[in-house]
């Protein structure tokens, strides 16, 4: 969540969209061509309630070959760039042009400046967290709750969003199965990579805490990581392959019940390579 602070956002910057193709629904595939870059970004986007301005923070990355998160990603950005856009909200163009703020941001609840261009990852009620390089687009755009983004526009990430659901996937090995008061366990989710699994579990019923992340990556499920578990739920929003190593990330929203969260998974998926928490605290 971004709070309510004294503003700071970068003047307004077009919106460009790409000549021919229909936005990307659900599916890696706005127009035109894929080719394997030498420095690939990708980016996570979110909106401000009640505003559309959309702002991206940068991810995962590959730097010449090399698997990168947060930060450095943003620095091997251009200033000012184009991106294409994923997911599945159909009000997001295909293509948008994405700037860096100018101006240096103040969290007045945590009393911390960030100097520009960099800025907080997120934002609650009372700090902000991880120093990144976000970027900012404004336009006569309905901005969606969560989106993801390629850079540069061209680039081959094997980027595979994720639906909803279990089809497909082998989840009645699972160490929820069968166990004496998990009868209200729901698979929200899962995930096949390879030998990898993924999957998302959280209570039938709305409550507090009651989300998990587990992970097999061929010897048996274990929980993805404690400090995450007990999230309301989870959405795994894609999969990539970045750096084309032949080894997928996973980026992953975390839904709580005051705000949001999100990590990424590298090519071990039992341990966090990136992540920053917007509604725990």
């Amino acid at each position: 969540m971004v709070p309510a602070v004294a503003s700071t956002s970068p003047p307004a910057a077009k919106v460009t969209v790409a000549p021919a193709g229909p936005p990307s629904v659900g599916l890696d595939d706005a127009s035109g061509k894929r080719e394997r870059a030498r420095k690939a970004v990708l980016l996570f986007g979110t909106s401000t309630e009640g505003s559309e301005e959309l702002r991206f923070v940068p991810v995962v990355c590959s730097l010449d070959g090399k698997l990168e998160t947060g930060k450095a990603c943003g620095l091997a950005m251009p200033a000012t760039t184009r991106v294409r856009t994923t997911r599945t909200d159909t009000n997001a163009p295909a293509i948008l042009t994405i700037t860096r703020s100018t101006r240096d941001f103040h969290d007045e609840a945590g009393g911390r400046d960030y100097v520009a261009p960099t800025g907080p990852a997120c934002c609650m009620y009372n700090t902000c967290v991880e120093e990144t390089i976000p970027y900012f687009v404004k336009g006569n755009l309905v901005a969606p709750s969560r989106i993801l983004a390629v850079w540069p526009e061209t680039a081959d990430v094997d980027l595979k969003p994720q639906p909803v659901g279990a089809d497909g996937v082998e989840v009645v090995d699972g160490p929820w199965v069968g166990r004496p008061g998990e009868r209200g366990v729901r698979i929200d989710q899962a995930v096949r990579a390879g030998q990898q699994r993924l999957v998302a579990i959280s209570k039938r019923n709305p409550c507090g805490s009651c989300g998990a992340l587990w992970v097999d990556r061929g010897g048996g499920f274990a929980i993805v990581d404690e400090e995450i578990s007990g999230a309301d739920s989870f959405d795994v929003l894609a999969t990539s392959d970045v750096d084309g190593d032949g080894r997928p990330e996973a980026i992953v929203y975390e839904i709580w019940r005051n705000d949001y969260g999100l990590h990424v998974l590298g090519n071990d998926w039992s341990k966090l390579a990136y992540r920053f928490n917007c509604g725990n605290i």
